[in-house]
């Protein structure tokens, strides 16, 4: 079956970021080598201030203290591929280059990096820094088939905050002992150092991709259809669920539904197509009407699952995955209640939904009933705007400094960084 998938309008092409508002042109560094990068962090913080870093200025990094002097490093021009082992499959590249560059270079051998990382406010996935995404802990839902960036990275080089080049890991496991340090930096926001460069482990390219669409009129019956999918003997590459209707009002010839389970697989095409009718005749499945697309339009619709709309309000909410399709559908009908409606998208087997909330009106409104639904089922909420920033969850630990803080304070107790806005 043919159908039309419409990414968001506003995607807009990679360009280069510029320097944020207020930031003279002078205080904006643009270091084009890993020794470059180096000097300038040594340069910044010799003069007190603080260094604030940005790739393709997709997703919010750290917070900075805006008393103190501040000066930005983008590591756009650091976007070489230095090294590429095509028999032990490693790749090694500067953290400025982006997802984009970095797929087309290994695709000349058959080879990818197995990362769908999505991107918000309407800008393109693919056009994210590879440097970012470690940054940020942003995969995507393959990481259900090919692990998180723990199992990506074999070793990294990257820059404290006395501007010294620190290297850990290498080009095998096995040059890993003791405590490696290239995975404090992941998901650290810039907070502990600069990312300069990653040596990663890549996958044999796939040679077919085909998805399972699942509609499903209410929260229970999107459950069963994740749950059974888990249960059964098939490996999805990804497991994603869908809000209905902004699933169909930017897809032209598939029916509406108030939610839609996605099961990707990717692999070879007879195993994937074997996987796919294995699981439309579940008992669960085969009761709810499915459609299955393979190939080019399976390959679309996944990257339109990772391109967020540009958006007022836009949030991450992690709930028990047992819990996922029930949060989801409360909020579309908070969304309904404040008059809007909200973009979802939710990688159902590890309970992260990813939600854009677009109109003008009654955000505030929207805002306290998504932090109400968190705090009703244990979840934590995190909104990416500033202005609604502020994380709702669980209360934290008050015995002492958690590891992370203590973490913090042994690499930066200048400073330099900002804090962790995750």
């Amino acid at each position: 079956m043919a159908i039309k998938i419409s990414l968001p309008d506003s995607t807009p092409a990679a360009t280069p970021a510029a320097a944020p508002a207020g930031t003279e042109a002078s205080l904006y560094r643009r270091p084009a080598s890993v020794d470059q990068l180096a000097q300038a962090v040594r340069e910044i913080a010799g003069r007190g201030s603080q260094v604030q870093v940005c790739g393709s200025n997709t997703m919010p990094l750290s917070v900075m203290d805006m008393t103190r002097p501040l000066e930005t490093i983008s590591t756009l021009r650091a976007k070489k591929l230095l090294d590429h082992s095509v028999a032990d499959m490693t790749v090694v590249v500067e953290a400025g280059i982006t997802l984009e560059s970095l797929q087309q270079q290994l695709a000349w051998q058959n080879q990818w990096l197995p990362v769908d990382a999505p991107a918000a406010g309407g800008r393109a996935p693919m056009h994210r820094t590879i440097g970012g995404l470690i940054a940020t802990n942003s995969l995507g839902a393959l990481r259900l088939k090919f692990g998180d960036w723990r199992h990506h990275i074999l070793g990294m080089k990257w820059v404290n905050s006395e501007g010294l080049l620190i290297k850990g890991g290498g080009r095998t496991v096995k040059n890993v002992a003791g405590y490696s340090t290239p995975r404090m930096l992941i998901g650290s926001a810039g907070s502990l150092g600069v990312i300069a460069e990653v040596t990663l482990r890549t996958a044999v390219r796939p040679s077919d991709e085909q998805i399972v669409l699942v509609f499903c009129d209410d929260a229970p019956a999107a459950a069963t259809v994740i749950t059974e999918t888990l249960n059964a003997a098939v490996e999805p590459a990804y497991i994603e669920l869908i809000g209905g209707q902004e699933f169909a009002h930017n897809t032209l010839g598939l029916p509406a539904s108030n939610l839609v389970v996605a099961v990707g697989f990717i692999d070879r095409a007879e195993l994937c197509r074997g996987q796919a009718e294995l699981l439309r005749s579940l008992p669960g499945i085969s009761s709810q009407e499915t459609i299955a697309l393979a190939a080019a339009q399976a390959g679309r619709l996944r990257l339109w699952m990772a391109s967020e709309p540009t958006a007022v309000a836009a949030f991450r909410m992690v709930v028990p995955s047992s819990q996922v399709a029930v949060v989801m559908d409360s909020i579309r009908k908070a969304a309904e209640k404040s008059e809007g409606a909200c973009w979802l998208v939710a990688e159902a087997a590890h309970g992260v939904i990813r939600g854009a909330w677009r109109e003008e009106a009654n955000t505030a409104d929207f805002v306290r009933r998504a932090r109400r639904i968190a705090s009703k089922v244990g979840g934590q909420l995190r909104f990416l705007q500033a202005e609604h920033q502020g994380e709702t969850g669980p209360p934290a630990n008050r015995a002492g400094p958690s590891i992370n803080t203590r973490i913090k304070n042994a690499l930066d107790p200048k400073g330099v960084f900002g804090e962790c806005s995750a």
